[in-house]
């Protein structure tokens, strides 16, 4: 991990002290020696620094050294990234103010720059004489940690390099095919047997261990096409061990009733009463299978609540659960003979499973002399089927023999792991990492275990963390999706067949519950999931939080107050029931003053939580790169102060029901790549501003004017202006198309356009008008709700 913030900030010293010498931005006398020496120290320690990653399980030395080596480089990130705002600020100030007045005739331009100034505790001059003293003060610092290196005898290690095209076959799930045959038989045979005279539903559980395949049986069980036919609905929820009875009862519903997108959401305004009442409408009369994945002991206490309204579904419907815990297994109502124990694999299955993997591509008889090293090491899976695909997704793409030996005669097996036969193989794995990969890696630990992460979401918050670089012209995005790739093709992430695909790119996936365990390991105290049951002060002050997820259960109300937050890089608040409807809007200003590092911002989780309007103190927050407040359903405008963020790369509005207006200060955010705006139904223009935003990349839900061009209003000839465009999502006012304006839109580089048409315009005549790539995705919609409902 430290070696990949080393190397960061190496690319981002140069940047911001070198280069922006050349802008007549210059340091004090004798500060370029220091930084000389500056970047010395950091070269001798990256040397260094993969070995020390790997000796840090077994020597405790090792491992505080990291952890100071980390923290002084967290802080240097910090201060160079308030450098090279504020620098940014004073070559680019005046012309930002001149866009502003353009923009905005009758804005407080002057007003907006001085806030902005506000923000930093420096001007012109003291702009440069914090730098010199910075310097001083990391050197001192690093100083002693580049000493401290030569006691632990580390060694310099060779970088792994990340392939340009992984190879899409490694993310196809080939352990189904392999040793649980005879199982699922088995479970066939309770599920769909019976001619439906029996009222009882019975349940089957499905018990064993973290990587023993109980999903993925349960996921064969879904798609079998007996199973399809046999049943009238067959429902699939995960449960996972945050019980939230209002969330599964959602999510049986949109099983039942096919709901997705606009229409799931409203559910969630409902009470808990309603849905369960609405489920015992919708199975009447119904033979239903219910598949409960990870269910866990909590659970099973408030399982018959949701249970009883499945009384009212048709004889021989049935109920398959996946736990860990018999216990759970005879609380959801499975008697003895109902449990199906998944015992582990034989070495001879591993092999098979690791073999079909590692093989896949190459010629069987250039693998033929792997095979002995191979099941030596398939023996080392101890019968897990996840640490089977995970060794051989290693072996991939090791092609010699002695890099198999390497594997299987690594250390690593001898390390004391608290869940060694399967974080082993992991590690194993994760060692394998570029650096800069394995840092992504490690951040996915912020979802909460079985959440649906949305791969473009997972890369912007990548980018917020600057693991992508930081290089305003660089495309980040494409970066983002090689990273997301590698680790795919390392089996890191889980595919299902019944997620959503666009174009042969996979939008969703999950985490398996163990690698989830394993990235939380590798995180150490980092990543800080808080449960808050009650309205007590909340500490957090340890000091490796960096990233905090504060979930409220119930109507309990926020925290009165939470210490500890002073280096957050990542918060993210998600209410989990009914919780006091103004409490995190009361609690937020302290929060967001204490919170001054956070890059990343998530309240999509609170909703409707924090009134018409967001603090002002968001302002305050100069390096945050990405602001989710999706399904904010009260908010009705945005307040002037997020007009400082000029690090700000994505703001995410979606489904802003009552959001009036998108602000013409918006031109101070010259950084945005992504704007979602789909879903703001009160929404009824873009104002003419949003041309300025150059470095948009994403823009989803612009509403554009096709008739003219309008002084006012966003045109379809202001698109021209935004060069980057790759994906557009466009609600198209008026009745005629301007030609002559809609050919300026340019649309070049576009990869996926999605166009609502609200007035008579054909989609034949603005398809010729804008005239996009041959390859690109094009599609149009008559129905809005269908429209925005999508991602």
């Amino acid at each position: 991990m430290a070696e990949s913030i080393v190397s960061f900030i190496m690319d981002q010293l140069k940047t911001t002290i070198i280069d922006k010498a050349k802008e007549e931005v210059t340091l004090l006398i004798g500060v370029k020696e220091d930084v000389k020496r500056l970047e010395r120290n950091l070269k001798l320690i990256r040397t260094v620094l993969a070995d020390a990653e790997e000796k840090k399980t077994t020597d405790v030395n090792v491992k505080q050294w990291l952890d100071s080596l980390k923290e002084a480089a967290y802080d240097m990130e910090d201060a160079l990234d308030e450098w090279r705002t504020a620098v940014e600020l004073e070559v680019h100030g005046a012309d930002d103010q001149n866009a502003a007045s353009t923009a905005t005739p009758h804005s407080h331009h002057r007003k907006v720059l001085c806030n902005l100034l506000s923000c930093f505790p420096f001007r012109r001059v003291g702009t440069r004489y914090k730098i010199a003293l910075n310097i001083k003060e990391i050197n001192k610092r690093l100083d002693e940690i580049a000493k401290e290196k030569d006691r632990y005898n580390l060694m310099s290690k060779e970088e792994v390099e990340l392939p340009k095209r992984p190879e899409s076959s490694s993310f196809v799930d080939v352990s189904h095919i392999q040793g649980r045959e005879v199982v699922k038989s088995e479970i066939l045979s309770y599920l769909l047997v019976g001619d439906g005279d029996s009222e009882t539903i019975e349940t089957i559980s499905i018990v064993g261990f973290g990587g023993l395949g109980k999903t993925v049986l349960a996921q064969l069980i879904y798609n079998e096409q007996a199973v399809q036919k046999h049943f009238d609905k067959v429902i699939w929820v995960c449960v996972s061990d945050l019980f939230d009875e209002k969330k599964v009862a959602k999510a049986i519903i949109q099983g039942l009733e096919n709901i997705t997108g606009a229409e799931a959401y409203g559910l969630e305004l409902e009470s808990l009463q309603v849905l369960l009442e609405r489920i015992s409408k919708s199975v009447r009369g119904k033979k239903f299978l219910l598949i409960l994945d990870d269910v866990w002991a909590q659970s099973g206490e408030r399982w018959e609540s949701l249970k009883v309204t499945f009384r009212k579904g048709s004889g021989g419907s049935r109920i398959l659960v996946t736990t860990r815990d018999v216990h759970v297994a005879t609380m959801m109502g499975s008697s003895h003979s109902q449990v199906i124990h998944l015992e582990r694999l034989g070495d001879e299955v591993c092999w098979l499973i690791l073999r079909e993997i590692a093989f896949k591509g190459r010629e069987q008889e250039h693998a033929g002399h792997l095979e002995e090293i191979g099941r030596r090491i398939a023996a080392r899976c101890k019968g897990l089927p996840l640490a089977a695909k995970t060794l051989g997704s290693l072996l991939k793409f090791k092609r010699s023999k002695r890099q198999w030996e390497d594997v299987l005669n690594s250390e690593i097996w001898k390390l004391d792991l608290a869940q060694k036969e399967i974080f082993a193989p992991l590690l194993l794995s994760y060692y394998d990492l570029p650096h800069p990969v394995g840092r992504c890696f490690r951040y996915c630990v912020i979802y909460l275990k079985d959440h649906l992460i949305w791969v473009r979401d997972l890369i912007h918050r990548w980018m917020a963390q600057g693991y992508l670089g930081f290089q305003n012209d660089a495309d980040l995005e494409s970066i983002g999706q090689d990273y997301f790739d590698f680790l795919a093709t390392r089996s890191f992430f889980q595919f299902q067949e019944f997620e959503m695909r666009e174009g042969g790119t996979m939008l969703t996936c999950k985490m398996h519950d163990m690698i989830h365990d394993f990235a939380k390991y590798l995180a150490e105290d980092e990543f800080v999931t808080k449960e808050v049951h009650c309205d007590d002060d909340l500490n957090i002050e340890l000091e490796k939080s960096r990233h905090l997820t504060l979930v409220l259960h119930g109507d309990m109300p926020f925290p009165s107050s939470i210490s500890g937050v002073e280096k957050l890089r990542s918060l993210l608040i998600s209410c989990i029931g009914r919780t006091g409807q103004y409490s995190v809007l009361e609690a937020l200003p302290s929060i967001l003053n204490q919170s001054r590092r956070l890059r990343l911002l998530d309240l999509s989780g609170a909703r409707d939580y924090f009134g018409k309007q967001l603090p002002k103190e968001i302002g305050k927050l100069i390096h945050l790169r990405h602001l989710d407040l999706q399904g904010s359903t009260q908010i009705e405008e945005l307040p002037q102060q997020l007009s400082n963020l000029r690090n700000l790369l994505s703001l995410d509005l979606k489904r802003c029901e009552n959001l009036k207006e998108l602000p013409c200060w918006m031109v101070k955010l010259i950084n945005l790549r992504f704007l979602r705006t789909s879903g703001c139904e009160a929404l009824t223009h873009y104002p003419k501003c949003i041309r300025r935003l150059t470095s948009l990349r994403t823009l989803l839900g612009a509403i554009v004017r096709a008739d003219c061009n309008d002084a006012r209003e966003f045109s379809i000839a202001d698109l021209g202006n935004l060069k980057h465009l790759c994906r557009v999502w466009l609600k198209v006012k008026g009745d005629t198309i301007n030609h002559d304006e809609a050919r300026k839109a340019q649309l070049y580089n576009i990869e996926e356009l999605r166009i609502y048409l609200t007035g008579q315009i054909q989609n034949v005549d603005i398809v010729e008008a804008l005239d996009p790539p041959h390859d690109a995705n094009v599609q149009f919609f008559n129905n809005y709700l269908y429209y925005e409902k999508l991602e």
